[in-house]
């Protein structure tokens, strides 16, 4: 089944919107790093949820409290990094682990793109792993490019590069 971008909206803030999305954000990173949540992860999440916001992105899940994944969009110069000064930050994108490759993901990523755009910004950035390979050939699909050298991940220490489409 492939999703489609009439499958994802684009939320108001609200407190429990985000607390879902922290939580997904919290579980999608242990199932892909196969360990237990880490409390770390989900304090560095509730702080790209409190910095400046461009766009949240929601795929709504079965009830009003949960979700099936999302795209985060923070306003320039939140990210760091190399990229386009103006470029939106597009800080944190998590799919539920039962919804990975229907194609939510890249439904999302566009929503998030365009949401940026919407809100006057040229160009998006974001930072990946570069040992996840199914996350950077998903923005590399979608057109985002390699920007600068790697730089470790300011939690696990693992090689990361900023992307800019």
């Amino acid at each position: 089944m492939t999703e489609s971008t009439a499958a994802v909206r684009v939320a108001a803030a609200g407190a429990g919107t985000d607390t879902a999305c922290i939580d997904l954000w919290a579980a999608a990173v242990a199932a892909r790093d196969g360990r237990p949540e880490d409390p770390a992860v989900r304090a560095r999440a509730a702080e790209k949820f409190a910095a400046e916001r461009v766009a949240l992105v929601v795929a709504p899940g079965d009830d009003e409290h949960r979700v099936r994944g999302f795209a985060l969009v923070a306003a320039p110069g939140t990210g760091g990094g190399t990229g386009p000064a103006d470029a939106a930050y597009l800080s944190l994108l998590a799919v539920h682990p039962s919804a990975q490759g229907s194609g939510l993901g890249r439904a999302l990523l566009v929503a998030a793109v365009d949401a940026a755009r919407d809100a006057g910004h040229d160009h998006c950035m974001l930072h990946a792993l570069e040992d996840n390979a199914t996350a950077v050939r998903l923005y590399r699909s979608a057109g985002f490019r390699p920007v600068g050298e790697p730089f470790p991940h300011a939690l696990s220490g693992r090689p990361t590069r900023t992307f800019v489409v």
